[in-house]
């Protein structure tokens, strides 16, 4: 038995795909794609910030809330000052810094209660 064909009009645009040359097929096939000393190393600090943000952000040891609270204020941070600030990172690897912190943050705040120096209990606002 043969199945029906449903009466439901795709349009072509939908249907039909872009040209391809055949340079940029074997790219994508074979992905020989270049990666630069520097784009690994702004890859993998990105990387590491979101591994820690997955991985610490309901952490009960010290550490790991310091490790999940240093990648929320980076991630947080408009800061420009230095070559590797979120903004500039962001920049660098040609993304919109505010949709990459969105991807990163979502809709959760800091979850850790740190202490400072002193001992006080200080607790990260959003």
């Amino acid at each position: 038995m043969v199945p029906k064909m449903s009466p439901v009009v795709i349009p072509e645009e939908l249907i039909a795909s872009e040209p391809a040359l055949p340079v940029q097929f074997h790219e994508i096939w074979h992905k020989t794609r270049y990666v630069s000393p520097e784009r690994a190393l702004v890859l993998s600090v990105v990387w590491q910030a979101v591994i820690d943000l997955q991985k610490y952000r309901f952490a009960s040891r010290r550490r790991q809330q310091r490790l999940y609270m240093e990648a929320y204020r980076w991630v947080a941070s408009d800061d420009r000052k230095w070559p590797y600030a979120f903004r500039n990172v962001a920049e660098m690897l040609d993304v919109a810094p505010e949709r990459l912190r969105a991807q990163l943050l979502g809709d959760a705040g800091p979850s850790v209660h740190l202490t400072d120096e002193g001992g006080a209990e200080v607790e990260e606002a959003a």
